[in-house]
């Protein structure tokens, strides 16, 4: 009897793995494919004393559908003159004539921006607009700025 016992006892562990469930299979998300990256770098420094305005415009274009991801690093230094107003740096984005970014920079800043778009399709327009001047008699910099921007469009589902 007990050798029955024991055989069973075996077979019941040997058949018990068989019994069990599948391993869980973990699905690893793939990065979504980049269809277009573009770069957009815009910067200006003022030499003269008497204020001075800049603008720019330049267009970031993308020959697919899709998602756009766009980083901005905005660095700008503009002092206090004694007999006119403070420079500035406005920077816009637009798309479909319709403003999707905007700020206005003063004194010192570096700062970095994002802006997520779905469903685009086309060209975005950088705008950008400045005033500012040098003022030989300090050791300051004259005005300027750097506007840099990196667009990753990456596939729409």
């Amino acid at each position: 009897m007990k050798i029955v016992a024991v055989i069973m006892l075996l077979l019941t562990c040997s058949v018990s793995g068989c019994l069990s469930e599948e391993p869980e299979t973990v699905e690893i998300a793939e990065p979504e494919p980049v269809l277009s990256e573009n770069w957009d770098n815009q910067s200006y420094q003022y030499w003269n004393v008497q204020p001075m305005s800049v603008g720019n415009v330049s267009e970031i274009s993308f020959n697919n559908t899709g998602d756009v991801n766009i980083t901005m690093n905005l660095t700008a230094y503009f002092h206090e003159p004694l007999l006119w107003e403070q420079g500035y740096m406005e920077y816009m984005l637009e798309y479909n004539n319709e403003t999707v970014f905007n700020v206005t920079l003063n004194l010192s800043n570096n700062e970095m921006f994002w802006v997520n778009l779905t469903n685009v399709s086309g060209n975005i327009t950088v705008r950008i607009q400045s005033n500012g001047s040098d003022d030989p008699a300090s050791q300051e910099p004259g005005d300027f700025f750097i506007a840099r921007n990196y667009a990753v469009m990456t596939s729409y589902p």
